[in-house]
């Protein structure tokens, strides 16, 4: 591990264990978040999901593979949000249950569209060709628009996005 993947890593570490502690202060009522939302009360919330699938990321992946795929998360995962937020019909927020369903087409669409410009925009900085941060921006989508389960609950997408980016990356530039 290099010395910036080492500081990454020991600072996304701690920022797992602050919120980790924030979480059991918050989980077990000694606490109040008023940004986490209605349908993560009783349950982990999402930004705990982001820092953990932050974490292997920086861990698993080489570091400009990490920062495109943490990048995917940040802003595609926004992207698809912000898409889903406007367009009618496609509100699948409340549907996080055991049998949460696919995202509509539409969101896909625009979250492999800016996931695609995030790689894009960022190549001159990674050096990631083409066909890896394209592979990344499908991992992304993919992670973002069909639930992925274990043991029959579904994964958060703040978690897979990174994770499945980054192994797609890492799989196209093997190739």
């Amino acid at each position: 591990m290099v010395a910036g993947q080492l500081a990454a890593t020991a600072f996304v570490g701690t920022a797992l264990a602050v919120s980790a502690v924030l979480e059991w202060l918050r989980l077990s009522g000694r606490i109040r978040l008023p940004e986490v939302r209605a349908g993560e009360q009783g349950r982990i919330a999402s930004y705990v999901f982001f820092i953990m699938g932050s974490l292997l990321t920086v861990v698993l992946f080489k570091p400009m593979v990490a920062v495109a795929s943490m990048l995917m998360l940040c802003l595609g995962d926004a992207a698809s949000g912000i898409i889903g937020s406007v367009l009618l019909g496609s509100n699948v927020r409340d549907d996080n249950g055991p049998r949460r369903r696919r995202k509509p087409l539409t969101i896909s669409a625009g979250m492999l569209a800016a996931c695609s410009l995030i790689g894009y925009a960022t190549s001159g900085l990674t050096h990631l060709a083409p066909s890896v941060y394209l592979a990344g921006a499908i991992g992304a989508t993919l992670a973002d628009s069909i639930p992925l389960f274990m043991r029959g609950r579904p994964l958060d997408d703040n978690f897979t996005i990174p994770v499945l980016s980054g192994l797609c990356m890492t799989a196209a530039a093997l190739a």
